[in-house]
């Protein structure tokens, strides 16, 4: 995806294009916020163990092997040795593996990277009838302005003449482990591998790679590979069943095997599997015929193995199993996904983004009550001329949060990751520790909202925002060729920090009121909080928020309450209270249509009035102070009745 990079274009596509295998979310480039939480599924962690007999291997410590050649049309010769720091650069930042590497960079260079082969030299197999390869690969595999970049590794046994495909190299987010099955070119003498790379003729990433070897497998290998089971999970939804995927990493196709797991170390729970057919370097998913039923809440251990390969042992005991720990709670929630977009109407790009953009979030229902997507838009100050009239402090405030430097760019539930139907499914799919709830009204121009929040889990550091935007605009046009602006963020309502909720704790329910008076105006200067349309076009979203690791634990479309707003929005063109919190006076501010009767009453949390004021008031802007300075602090509600019509507000008193 192209972007718009403050304060100039740049290559800068997001470097995890995409989420690995299993729906593991990674950290962004540009994020100084991990979210623990949706590193969702477990990976065996093992080491990973060759065979048992190596047969070549190469570390690339002493930079290009002796006998290694190059086929590169590539003004930087290709792939180069070094550090990982040393073959980087500003948009392909290699992680350093604690070695020296080969890689080929097409974003330093960006030339000609359409063929690059980086070949062995040649290699005696003629001994050999099965031999599988192992290496660490850096690659993306990501799509830039139209481009799409490849790799494979490939073997010849005529000098190079032809080339004939073994794999296509996995991408991933970081250092990934390849494993091959390279039989194929065994009985020759004459044999080279190559990787080849390929940046589809444009500007694109390149390729890293680290400890090759060549080797004789073991008969019998087998690894469990993951485990698809979230960290955190409710007792609601027990019984539990222990699904994933075990990979062969044998010589031997195997038909037979036992499936084990074990909770906290105790007795093996068996599964016996037949009239299999798991080819050496294959996949098999499963599914343990005996679900988990944890009994209480708790963290438990838990442990998962195949044994019995084809009724014979496994030669390979490093790698046989998955270990990992369950946080088991009461319950967790479904979890509706915040979307928020960072875009500009001086930015091409978005201009082109936003509409299949805008069919992804309909299909979801987005800004509905029911939905499980809510979406914000942040508009922002470039690229040049950077007059977008809708950007301000607070949107810049978000921006600054997860370090976005590129637009558009969409976070989402506080991971910046790339936009499709499936990185969507997948967060959504992730349980919430949290339950939220908000509800809203308007009397003309005041605003007023509840939120309701239960923690299901005790959570730290979070904070609540309470985001009001404008529906939809057309009033914001600029350079970029858009006319119609959607989910266009104006302000919070407890400002660019949120409301802190601190520590939450499992069980409890927690509430907030905020209210907020805003100002409508038919052309906002850049920087303004102001609304173009008003409260009829305003939608409410909140969320919360862990601050320490920038999860969006959970969200919420705040449904509009009509409860006798629109009697009294004939009545009275609005009502507000200020200052809120109040010290020593609270003023009822209310703009009458006609002449009317109106009675205040002010009670405590406890239901008990403590203030009444009544009086017959001429139309038009007036006010009703009340007495605050001896009252204790804390929150009270305010009726306001205007000819037998009433309307509540809060306010808060604070001395």
């Amino acid at each position: 995806m192209l972007k718009y990079n403050e304060p100039f274009s740049q290559h800068n596509y997001a470097q995890f294009h995409s989420f690995l295998l299993n729906f593991h979310f990674q950290k962004h480039k540009c994020m100084k916020k991990l979210l623990l939480s949706l590193t969702a599924l477990f990976a065996a962690t093992a080491a990973f163990a060759q065979g048992q007999s190596t047969i070549y291997s190469w570390d690339f410590n002493n930079g290009m092997p002796s006998g290694w050649s190059q086929v590169t049309n590539a003004t930087d010769g290709g792939f180069q040795a070094g550090s990982a720091s040393s073959v980087s650069s500003q948009y392909f930042t290699i992680s350093d593996p604690g070695s020296n590497i080969l890689a080929t960079n097409d974003d330093d260079c960006n030339c000609n990277k359409a063929d690059e082969y980086l070949i062995t030299d040649t290699l005696d197999l003629s001994n050999y009838s099965v031999l599988h390869v192992t290496f660490k690969s850096f690659f993306y595999g990501a799509t830039y302005s139209g481009a799409t970049e490849a790799a494979e590794f490939l073997y010849s046994t005529n000098g190079g003449s032809s080339w004939t495909s073994l794999a296509d190299i996995v991408p991933g987010a970081d250092w990934t482990s390849q494993w091959i099955d390279v039989s194929a070119a065994c009985g020759s003498s004459n044999v080279q591998f190559a990787f080849n790379y390929q940046d589809g003729g444009g500007w694109l990433y390149g390729l890293g790679i680290d400890d090759f070897a060549i080797f004789a497998p073991y008969n019998f290998d087998m690894a469990v590979e993951s485990l698809d089971m979230f960290s955190t999970v409710g007792l609601n939804n027990a019984p539990f069943t222990l699904e994933g995927t075990i990979k062969n990493y044998g010589g031997t196709t195997i038909s037979s095997l036992t499936l084990n797991y074990s909770i906290n170390g105790g007795t093996a729970v068996t599964d016996n599997l037949t009239g299999l057919s798991i080819a050496p370097y294959g996949t098999y998913s499963f599914s343990h015929s005996t679900n988990w039923n944890p009994g209480s809440t708790g963290n438990y251990d838990v442990d998962i193995w195949a044994s019995a390969l084809n009724g014979g042992n496994d030669q390979n005991n490093g790698n046989d199993t998955l270990s990992t720990v369950i946080e088991v709670v009461t319950a967790t929630a479904d979890r509706v996904v915040l979307a928020e977009e960072f875009t500009s109407s001086t930015c091409a790009p978005c201009a082109s983004f936003n509409p299949g953009y805008k069919q992804l979030l309909d299909a979801n229902d987005a800004n509905t009550t029911g939905t499980q997507l809510v979406s914000v838009k942040y508009q922002m100050n470039w690229p040049s001329p950077g007059n977008d009239p809708a950007y301000n402090s607070e949107a810049a405030a978000r921006r600054a949060l997860y370090s976005i430097s590129g637009v558009p760019d969409v976070v989402y539930s506080g991971a910046n990751i790339p936009t499709s139907q499936g990185a969507i499914d997948a967060v959504m799919a992730i349980p919430s520790l949290a339950e939220l709830s908000a509800e809203w009204s308007a009397t003309g121009t005041y605003i007023q909202c509840d939120v309701t929040a239960e923690a299901l889990a005790d959570l730290s550091n979070v904070s609540l925002f309470m985001a009001m935007i404008e529906k939809e605009i057309s009033h914001n046009v600029q350079t970029n060729g858009e006319t119609t602006f959607y989910h266009v963020f104006r302000k919070f309502m407890d400002g660019s920090n949120g409301h802190s909720m601190g520590s939450m704790t499992a069980g409890n329910t927690y509430t907030h009121y905020a209210n907020s008076t805003i100002t409508v105006n038919s052309n906002p200067a850049q920087g303004s909080f102001d609304f173009w349309v008003g409260a009829n076009n305003m939608d409410i979203i909140v969320w919360l928020q862990d601050m320490t690791n920038g999860e969006v634990l959970q969200a919420a479309y705040a449904d509009y309450t009509t409860s006798s707003v629109d009697e009294m929005d004939n009545l009275a063109k609005y009502i507000s209270i200020y200052p809120n919190p109040a010290n020593e006076v609270a003023g009822v501010e209310i703009e009458l249509m006609d002449r009317s009767e109106v009675t205040v009453n002010m009670v405590n949390a406890m239901g008990q009035t403590v203030l009444v004021e009544a009086a017959t008031l001429d139309a038009g802007v007036q006010k009703l102070n009340l007495n605050t300075a001896e009252l204790s602090a804390g929150l009270y509600f305010v009726n306001v009745n205007v000819n037998g019509v009433s309307k509540t507000l809060r306010v808060n008193v604070a001395h």
